[in-house]
Parts: structure tokens; C-alpha cells; sequence
């Protein structure tokens, strides 16, 4: 081979493994350069992940707190539904507690007219019997009229003496009681206690239609 030719052919080679020597350089540097990042990397992640995890265990142990919380709250709020949903029901059987007494001490006198139109007929226990009911009816309306109020003595007229009237019945029928009691000859006391009661029990049925249902709920103007 003539010298020109070998001198040529050897700078080809010379310039052909520079540059693959150059980059095989570089490439393991980039790979050199790369595994520090990717192991800094891989320990931020796990001290990312680690702290993560405590945020979690934490925010798990303040939800737990928070729940037995909230169930104590729950529950706190269930005792003091159930006193209240309580009360809303006493608060609800004065109506009812009233037919009670109405009706007794209303028969009461209507039974006292037969003794008095047809005398020894024997009527004078059913009529002790009637007056005793109506007197304990009496008793458990005026008690669930005050619960259904409260210890409260406001209110317009009609309010006023509904309630005053409603305490007189039951002052009136303990005292009825008595008097049917008693073995007399006489029955003149009993039975104007009992007519009495009869007429203060029907203008007490009005003022409580006209509470339960408004002014002149019959068409009836008395004030």
C-alpha cells in the first residue's frame, strides 16, 4: 500500500473512533448523573410518602375522635329529642283530659233532676258515683292545663278565665265530693254544687272552643 493511501485510510479511523469514544463518554456520565438524581429522588418520595403516611394516621386518629365525638353529641341530642318529643305529648292531652268531667258532672245533674222527680228510686248512689269521677277528672284536666301552659299566667280575657274557671271545677268538685259523702236528710247544698258545676262546666267548654278554635267560633259575642 503506497504511504499516501495508509496515512489516509488511518486518519479516517482516527476521526471515526474519536467521536464513538466521545459519546460512549458521554452517555455513562449522563447514566453517572442520573442515578444520584434518581436515588435523591427515590428518598425525597419515600420521606414524601412517610410523612403522608403520618398526615393519614393522624387525620385517621382526629376522625376517630371526631366520630366518638359526634356519637356522644348524637346521642346527648337523642335523650334530649325523646324528653322534649315527652313533653310535647303531655303538653298535647288536655283536650282530652277535659270530656272527662264534662260528661260525669253533666250526668251527675241530670241524674240529681230524677231524684228530685221521682224520690226514693233509689238514684242517690249514682249520683255519689258521678260526682267522684268528675271530681278526679276534674283534678287531671286542671294538672294537664297547667302543663299544656307552663307556669304561665298571661293571656287575653278568654285565656284569663278559662284557666281561673277551670280551677274553681276542681275546688268545686272536691268539695262535691264531700258533700255527696255525707249521710243527710238534706241534699239542698249538693244539689245547687251540682247544678253549679253543671252550668260553669258548659261556659268552660266554650271558652276552650273559643281557644282551641278562635274568637266566636259559635257566632257568639259574650265580650
Amino acid at each position: 500500500m503506497k504511504a499516501p493511501s495508509f496515512l489516509a485510510l488511518l486518519a479516517a479511523s482516527l476521526l471515526f473512533v474519536g467521536p464513538v469514544q466521545a459519546h460512549g463518554d458521554e452517555k455513562h456520565g449522563e447514566e453517572a448523573s442520573a442515578a444520584p438524581a434518581a436515588t435523591n429522588g427515590d428518598a425525597h418520595d419515600q420521606a414524601a410518602m412517610a410523612q403522608m403516611g403520618e398526615t393519614a394516621d393522624a387525620g385517621e386518629s382526629s376522625g376517630a375522635h371526631d366520630e366518638a365525638g359526634g356519637g356522644h353529641d348524637e346521642a346527648g341530642g337523642h335523650a334530649n329529642e325523646g324528653e322534649a318529643g315527652v313533653m310535647a305529648v303531655l303538653k298535647k292531652l288536655h283536650p282530652a283530659t277535659i270530656h272527662f268531667p264534662i260528661a260525669l258532672f253533666l250526668m251527675a245533674a241530670a241524674t240529681e233532676l230524677f231524684v228530685m222527680r221521682r224520690k226514693g228510686a233509689g238514684l242517690e248512689s249514682a249520683v255519689r258515683v258521678l260526682v267522684y269521677g268528675g271530681a278526679i277528672g276534674a283534678v287531671v284536666a286542671v294538672l294537664f292545663g297547667w302543663i299544656h301552659t307552663g307556669l304561665w299566667f298571661g293571656g287575653d280575657t278568654v285565656m284569663q278565665v278559662h284557666r281561673w274557671n277551670g280551677m274553681l271545677i276542681a275546688v268545686l268538685g272536691i268539695a262535691m265530693t264531700y258533700l255527696a259523702s255525707r249521710p243527710s236528710q238534706s241534699r239542698a247544698w249538693l244539689r245547687a254544687s251540682i247544678f253549679s258545676m253543671a252550668a260553669l262546666v258548659l261556659i268552660q267548654g266554650f271558652l276552650g272552643g273559643e281557644l282551641a278554635h278562635g274568637p266566636h267560633h259559635l257566632g257568639i259575642s259574650w265580650l
